[in-house]
């Protein structure tokens, strides 16, 4: 009788600390709103949560890209914008210096307009994207990627892509736009072309054929200049267009993500609580079949 009351009071026992262990454990799922405090709780849950949390990370890195991009993408269409109002007013210049009429003195004054476009030109190829690199950098450039002459391009051509689920391509390629714009038979250095309408229509000497001659060519390429420059906007454009997208894609990805991580380890309160009153019930359940057991009273218990 003696064995059967006290294995009677170890099993009462047990069920006492069970029904504590759960109450206590509602008791710190309430108090840290998650469901999964750690891998024991539900082992599944845990590590697929990980993943969860993994994946969230490389959508955060992925976020950056693309805002090092957009901002990037935007000095560039500055830049771009900043180059074709100068070849509209190297323009200008070289329409008016070409014309037959225009005499020594007037040529001069307008190759001094140029060589001041040429000099806002350069600074303009040579500009930063406000993110340690230059616009027109090609695939990378730790200098200014086009010298003073205007017709060596130091970094290596191509364009500089970021992020890891889309690459986008940022740093433009200053050789095809200002030191190699193609022409029909090959191509030229806008800078080599303002460079020799400059010294020119500077030659008081020059006949005027000589002059007229060398604005229309050097007029010609500033037209192809202008090409470029559009060319390359519109395709800076497309650019900004594919990084809306995929932007809108990852934070997608991420509203997705971050759900599936809350319905996997954060608690459902309504369902937590009357698990909690149901455990604090079964516990005093418990405790008073313990005590009738050791025959004494619930708060002699206690």
């Amino acid at each position: 009788m003696r064995i059967a009351t006290a294995f009677a009071q170890q099993v009462a026992i047990n069920g006492i600390t069970d029904r504590q262990s759960q109450l206590l454990d509602t008791q710190n799922q309430l108090s840290s709103g998650r469901r999964v405090n750690s891998p024991s709780d539900d082992p599944a849950a845990a590590a697929e949560a990980e993943r969860l949390r993994s994946r969230e990370s490389r959508l955060g890195s992925e976020q950056r890209a693309i805002d090092q991009a957009r901002q990037m993408l935007g000095s560039a269409d500055g830049a771009l914008a900043d180059a074709t109002d100068l070849m509209q007013s190297a323009r200008e210049s070289l329409l008016a210096a070409g014309n037959a009429s225009t005499g020594p003195a007037d040529r001069a004054k307008y190759a001094e307009q140029l060589r001041q476009v040429r000099e806002q030109l350069l600074s303009v190829a040579n500009r930063t994207d406000g993110a340690g690199g230059f616009v027109f950098g090609g695939q990378g450039a730790v200098a200014a990627p086009i010298d003073a002459s205007g017709t060596v391009y130091t970094p290596p051509a191509g364009t500089q892509l970021i992020g890891q689920d889309m690459a986008n391509p940022v740093a433009l390629d200053g050789r095809e736009n200002f030191t190699a714009i193609r022409t029909g038979s090959g191509t030229e250095s806008i800078f080599a072309q303002l460079d020799a309408a400059i010294a020119t229509l500077s030659d008081t000497n020059a006949t005027v054929a000589v002059s007229t001659t060398a604005a229309r060519t050097a007029l010609s390429a500033v037209d192809r200049s202008l090409d470029r420059f559009s060319f390359t906007r519109t395709m800076v454009g497309e650019r900004l267009k594919a990084i809306d997208a995929h932007e809108q894609a990852v934070a997608t990805g991420s509203i997705d993500n971050q759900a599936r991580l809350a319905d996997l380890v954060d608690v459902d309160f309504a369902k937590t609580i009357s698990a909690m009153n149901q455990h604090q019930t079964a516990l005093e359940a418990a405790m008073k079949s313990y005590a009738t057991i050791s025959k004494m009273s619930l708060f002699d218990y206690v």
